[in-house]
């Protein structure tokens, strides 16, 4: 028991020891110093990485009849597909939201961003932005849906001054939002589809969103319609960009001369056009009301569903299973009698609990990102993130299981001679299982719900199905509604069965 404790300990040690090295170079990383030799390690490698939100189409958006990188479609998929060609590299997407794709190019997760980007003066000073592109009117202009009910009263801009409008954060729609609607009360979001959700149900006014986007939802929406006057486009901000990390200028240079050719060529035009035409016929729901719209989607999606309910289950078993054994390796660490070792498990267990489990995932997957140079895939990140978030929980549950057992039993197997291994296996954890195994229970409960947080990369649970499905429908709560629905169909049967075993562990009080 003692060596294992040492083991711990120096375990512990080492690992401090490793983050104080990490942190300061992690820090470095968005020095704006950079040697700006990104284009040579992409043709080393023979890979370039586009970070995408694919939820702004016909831009980018996911195909859900396919899986893989060939799920990722849209105009801004074509460029990026026909940059790669031209640089004479392969081709990698890298899905995620919109701020996430933001902070994957500053910390170099990925090389490029191609994601609908806006030019702003705050975003040109943290990365390096392209020429524009999609710079046609009919593909390029900046619109403002709003309710259909409201097309008689909003017709204007200026009919919206002092009303609430959603834009996403950073975005340029955001910027039109500002210095076009006078007195705008502005409601930030994260994506189109939680604008669309946020104004279905009144709490804003009216979107800002791309004109061609306004035309996909407004489409496939018929409580929704858009705003006769179109934002002024300015010409200095006219088109999207392309991203790059800040100091990467070779890289740009060589982008730029791509996107020329782009532009003489008006390949993006042709690229969007049929993006549009797929993004509308992926599958149209035919239904008018709720309950029905619901059950088709469960027709349509119910493949991608169930494909989501499983890796979220799986996250969720492989969260407890390890953060279990490493949990109880804690918890015997936190009831030893060496207070240095005792008070290093403490600051681990207390420092995972007094943090939020979103902060933990950025964190660590940036960390991870860093020592692998961007080699380890996401979802063993996001895995690796949730079992140490979970062992801080599960440390606890096991300690007080074990010091639930009665004292009386200890000194009757001390009196006994046994080791302190031997009393441990044979007599403390054997009785305190029964009082850990409803609480482990709990836990998984919990982790099936916690793992949605996880949709922020994309990596295929439950809530990125529903991202998926409100992206390829235009509906915003219908898909919220199916996904919470699998949920507590889940966790209710679960809790069920927790309480089951209670009842059965409890035969023998």
């Amino acid at each position: 028991m003692k060596k294992g404790f040492k083991l711990i300990s120096a375990f512990l040690v080492s690992f401090m020891i490793m983050m104080s090295s990490i942190m300061p170079a992690f820090a470095d990383e968005t020095d704006t110093s950079t040697t700006g030799d990104l284009l040579d390690k992409i043709q080393e490698r023979g890979e370039l990485i586009v970070g995408t939100s694919p939820d702004f189409p016909p831009n980018e958006f996911i195909d859900s009849t396919k899986t893989g990188q060939a799920q990722y479609v849209g105009s801004d998929i074509e460029l990026a597909k026909y940059i790669a060609k031209k640089m004479g590299v392969k081709l990698t997407i890298k899905a995620a939201s919109f701020d996430t794709v933001l902070a994957n190019l500053q910390t170099e997760e990925i090389d490029l961003a191609i994601t609908g980007l806006a030019y702003t003066p705050a975003r040109a000073q943290q990365m390096e932005m392209s020429i524009g592109y999609n710079m046609k009117e009919d593909t390029g202009g900046q619109a403002v849906i709003i309710a259909k009910k409201d097309a008689d009263k909003y017709k204007k801009l200026t009919d919206l001054t002092g009303l609430k409008v959603a834009a996403q954060q950073g975005s340029i729609q955001q910027q039109y939002t500002e210095d076009q609607i006078p007195d705008a009360k502005l409601q930030s979001i994260s994506s189109i589809d939680d604008g669309v959700a946020l104004l279905k149900n009144g709490t804003v006014q009216a979107v800002a969103c791309s004109e061609g986007t306004a035309d996909e939802y407004i489409e496939k929406n018929s409580e929704l319609a858009k705003l006769d006057e179109l934002f002024n486009i300015d010409q200095d901000y006219a088109g999207n960009r392309v991203g790059a990390p800040l100091g990467e200028k070779r890289l740009m240079k060589e982008v730029n001369k791509i996107l020329k050719e782009v532009n003489k060529k008006g390949l993006y035009e042709e690229w969007y056009k049929a993006a549009k035409k797929q993004s509308s016929e992926q599958f149209t729901l035919t239904a008018t009301g709720f309950f029905g719209t619901c059950v088709q989607i469960v027709q349509y999606c119910w493949p991608q569903l169930l494909k989501g309910l499983g890796i979220t289950l799986g996250l969720a078993a492989i969260t407890v299973i390890f953060g279990t054994i490493i949990g109880g390796l804690f918890a015997l660490v936190k009831l030893s009698k060496n207070k240095i070792v005792q008070a290093i498990a403490g600051v681990y267990v207390e420092l995972i609990r007094g943090t939020p489990l979103l902060l933990q995932l950025w964190l660590f997957i940036n960390i991870f990102s860093y020592l692998t140079n961007g080699n380890m895939p996401m979802i063993v990140s996001v895995i690796i993130a949730l079992v140490i978030n979970s062992s801080a929980y599960v440390a606890e549950i096991i300690r007080s299981g074990i010091q639930s057992v009665d004292k009386g039993q200890r000194e009757a197997a001390k009196s006994l001679g046994m080791s302190n291994v031997h009393m441990m296996t044979k007599i403390i954890i054997p009785q305190a299982i029964k009082n850990i195994l409803p609480a482990l229970g709990n836990e998984f409960v919990m982790m099936i719900k916690e793992t949605s947080l996880a949709s922020t990369f994309y990596i295929g649970e439950l809530m990125t199905v529903n991202s998926v499905i409100k992206s390829a429908t235009y509906k915003s709560i219908e898909p919220l509604v199916i996904v919470g629905l699998i949920y507590f169909i889940v966790t209710y049967s679960l809790s069920k069965l927790i309480k089951y075993m209670e009842g059965k562990l409890s035969v023998s009080d």
